[in-house]
């Protein structure tokens, strides 16, 4: 097994895919909801207080909308204090439906609140690493096979202390098994995909020898600005005033171009080739490591490339912080679907975030922000 599965949550290692997307926690809402409510209205005769049990599921329900708020665009990973906000909301609706059921006719294998702590644990389940999933959901499973033994353990129950339990904590079980294997292989072969994700060496050398060419360029039309007016004093031998004034004329200009050429980045280099606009006004592209460089220029030159991507419509904006690493954010728009957008993008995006910190995307601003830090 890679270690570094086990501690890195599926939202982590790809942001872009489908199960981390923003409705993924607040379906699992509505699926306790709608089974909750359902489940109760059924046996509504049978449960002791069905309007109490009817306010339990609003707790499950709650959890998984907290979980849906919380793994929003730009409000950072989705730790350990977030999960356990969550897990108490989950066990303050099991608590809350164990007193309900206390007088309850029902059979502890019809009770809904097992499903619903199952549906809490797989909620968390993109948001967090097979680690924590292993520690969230044996916490929720054994409170709820300990809420089935304390709700329906009776004189009159068919099922002994210890069955009574497991049937109460089946459904967490199974829930927490899945939940781990799913995050472990998602992450597994992700961590296979970015070991051979990223811009060759090769073609890094060739974007490099471009930017070589341009200032070649910009050097010989600087050139070819001087040497006709010095070709035409040597042929006359005659220093006048008028040449005095256009050879100050030429070296402001020059020393202009060289200024303007000395203070653009490499990014700005890809910016001339291309339809991008970039606000960089410390320069700060040039404390990227070629690491970064090669991966951030891969993705650039992949969405120019494609032509569903808008002209004038990639945008990119660098800017200090205070503790001296550089925020970067990049906006774009593409005529794409959802799906052929993200499989664009995704070996692009894949190796810029093993070279990058903090990486998040918001797919319906269609916005990527990240850190560089040296």
């Amino acid at each position: 097994m890679k270690r570094d599965a086990l501690t890195v949550s599926p939202q982590q290692i790809d942001p872009l895919s489908w199960f981390t997307r923003p409705l993924v926690a607040l379906s699992f809402a509505v699926l306790i909801t709608v089974y909750g409510f359902g489940n109760i209205i059924i046996t509504w005769d049978q449960v002791g207080n069905p309007v109490l049990d009817l306010l339990a599921v609003m707790f499950f329900a709650l959890a998984c909308v907290y979980v849906q708020w919380r793994t929003r665009p730009f409000l950072g990973a989705f730790g350990v204090r977030n999960a356990i906000v969550a897990l108490l909301l989950a066990v303050a609706g099991l608590a809350i439906s164990t007193v309900a059921n206390q007088q309850s006719m029902l059979l502890v294998q019809y009770w809904w609140a097992p499903v619903g702590a199952g549906l809490v644990i797989a909620t968390l389940g993109p948001y967090s690493s097979v680690r924590r999933i292993v520690i969230y959901g044996t916490v929720l499973t054994l409170l709820t096979a300990a809420a089935g033994l304390v709700a329906f353990l009776s004189p009159s129950s068919v099922w002994p202390p210890v069955s009574a339990a497991i049937v109460g904590g089946a459904t967490g079980c199974v829930a927490l098994v899945a939940t781990s294997v799913f995050s472990y292989v998602v992450v597994a072969r992700t961590q296979s995909l970015l070991a051979g994700a990223g811009i060759p060496v090769d073609a890094s050398a060739a974007h490099d020898d471009a930017a070589n060419r341009v200032e070649r360029r910009t050097v010989a039309r600087l050139g070819a600005r001087v040497a006709p007016f010095l070709e035409g004093l040597a042929e006359a031998g005659v220093v006048t005033d008028a040449d005095r004034a256009l050879a100050g004329q030429l070296a402001r200009r020059l020393r202009s171009d060289l200024v303007q050429q000395a203070n653009r980045s490499w990014l700005d280099m890809v910016a001339e080739n291309g339809r991008i606009f970039v606000v960089d006004p410390d320069h700060r592209a040039e404390r990227m490591n070629q690491a970064q460089r090669s991966a951030l220029r891969g993705l650039l030159y992949a969405a120019l490339r494609n032509p569903a991507t808008d002209a004038g419509s990639l945008f990119i904006e660098l800017r200090g912080q205070d503790d001296g690493s550089t925020a970067v954010a990049m906006s774009l728009d593409m005529n794409l679907p959802e799906g052929r957008r993200s499989m664009l993008l995704a070996p692009y995006y894949l190796a810029l975030q093993t070279t990058v910190s903090d990486m998040t995307y918001d797919p319906a601003r269609e916005l990527l922000r990240f850190e560089v830090r040296e």
